[in-house]
């Protein structure tokens, strides 16, 4: 199936999920900077973020952040 798609057929499947992945770095960014963070500090959590594409925010989401 993907032997026979051309480079423009691939990037429309692609597209949509580097969007989400750049949407997904930049809210967790965001969040970051305003939100208290534990285990880490915030520049190491931002290197996870960013280093790490998906993994990263779903780490930082689910670990990183200070609960009230």
């Amino acid at each position: 199936m993907l032997g026979n798609m051309d480079m423009e057929e691939m990037l429309k499947l692609i597209a949509p999920v580097i969007v989400l992945q750049f949407v997904l770095m930049i809210f967790c960014l965001v969040k970051l900077k305003n939100d208290k963070v534990k285990y880490l500090p915030k520049w190491a959590w931002a290197l996870i973020i960013i280093i790490f594409n998906f993994v990263g925010p779903i780490v930082y989401l689910l670990l990183g952040r200070e609960r009230d």
